[in-house]
C-alpha cells in the first residue's frame, strides 16, 4: 500500500493558495485551523466549505492555539471540545482529526481527544514512512520547510524510533534541500510501500518565498499509478478498518 497525504496548519489566508495547488494536482489535504481563526473571520466559514466541497478535509487544532501541557483541566476540555464544535458548525459536517499545536501532547491530552469523539490527532514527528503508528499520533515524514541537521535530528530524538532515526541517519546527508529529501523519501515509500506525509504552514511559505519549492515537490508526486491520495481523516479511517479487521481474526474462532 502507498500513499501521499498532506496537511497545513493554522489557518492562514494562505491556505486557499495551497488549497489550489493541491486541487490542480488531484493531492488531498487536511487544513488544521484553530476555532480562533474562525471567529475572526481570518478563514470565512464559506470558504472552509468550500475547501470541504472540493474534497479537502477540515481537522481541529484548538480553539487558541496554546501548548495543551500548560493548560489547567478545564481548559483543555474547553480547547478540545469548543475548537471542535467551532468548526462543525462552521463547515455543517463532522470534523474527526485533531492536530496539536506545537506538537505538545501526553497522555492526558490524548484521553481528552478521545472523549470529545475524535478518529486520531496528527504530531510534529518527521521522517516516518511506515503505516504503523497509534491513532493519535500520527507521524509525518517532512515538513515543506529546510530544517538545519541538528534541527532534524532533534525532532528525530525528542521521540525515539529505530526507523525514524534510520531513515533520517540514510537520507538527511544526501540531500541539499528539503524538496530533493522529499523526494527521496517519496521514492522510498514507492519501492518499499508506505506512507508519504508532507505538512507545513502556509504563512511560513508564503514568508520565505517557498511558492517555487512547493509546486516542484508536489508536481513530483502527483498523478502516480498505484498510490491512494488521502486527506488525514481518510487514511487514519482506512487504518482503523485493517486494525478491526485484524483485531476479530484474533478473537473469532477459526
Amino acid at each position: 500500500m502507498r500513499i501521499v497525504t498532506t496537511s497545513w496548519d493554522d489557518g492562514h489566508r494562505s491556505d486557499m493558495k495551497i488549497a489550489k495547488l493541491l486541487c490542480e494536482r488531484a493531492i488531498a489535504g487536511t487544513f488544521y485551523i484553530p476555532g480562533n481563526e474562525v471567529t475572526r473571520s481570518s478563514l470565512l466559514g464559506a470558504e472552509l466549505r468550500g475547501l470541504v466541497s472540493k474534497g479537502l478535509e477540515i481537522g481541529a487544532h484548538t480553539v487558541s492555539h496554546q501548548n495543551m501541557l500548560r493548560l489547567d483541566p478545564d481548559e483543555l476540555t474547553r480547547e478540545v471540545v469548543n475548537s471542535k464544535d467551532i468548526l462543525e458548525q462552521a463547515i455543517g459536517s463532522r470534523v474527526s482529526m485533531f492536530c496539536y499545536p506545537m506538537g505538545r501532547y501526553n497522555r492526558k491530552v490524548i484521553r481528552e481527544l478521545q472523549r470529545a469523539g475524535y478518529d486520531g490527532a496528527r504530531t510534529t514527528r518527521m521522517f516516518c514512512t511506515n503505516l504503523k503508528f497509534p491513532p493519535f499520533e500520527m507521524p509525518t515524514t517532512l515538513q515543506a520547510y529546510s530544517h538545519t541537521a541538528g534541527e532534524y535530528l532533534r525532532n528525530v530524538v525528542r521521540s525515539p524510533n529505530m526507523h525514524r532515526f534510520f531513515t533520517y541517519v540514510t537520507e538527511r546527508h544526501r540531500c541539499r534541500n528539503w524538496v530533493k529529501l522529499g523526494q527521496r523519501l517519496f521514492d522510498r515509500i514507492l519501492d518499499e510501500g508506505g506512507m508519504w506525509h508532507l505538512y507545513g504552514h502556509s504563512w511560513e511559505i508564503d514568508s520565505r518565498g517557498l511558492w517555487d519549492d512547493l509546486r516542484e515537490m508536489l508536481d513530483y508526486v502527483h498523478g502516480r499509478e498505484g498510490i491512494m491520495y488521502l486527506t488525514n481523516g481518510e487514511l487514519m479511517r482506512l487504518l482503523q478498518s485493517g486494525y478491526e479487521t485484524h483485531a476479530r481474526r484474533l478473537v473469532e474462532p477459526v
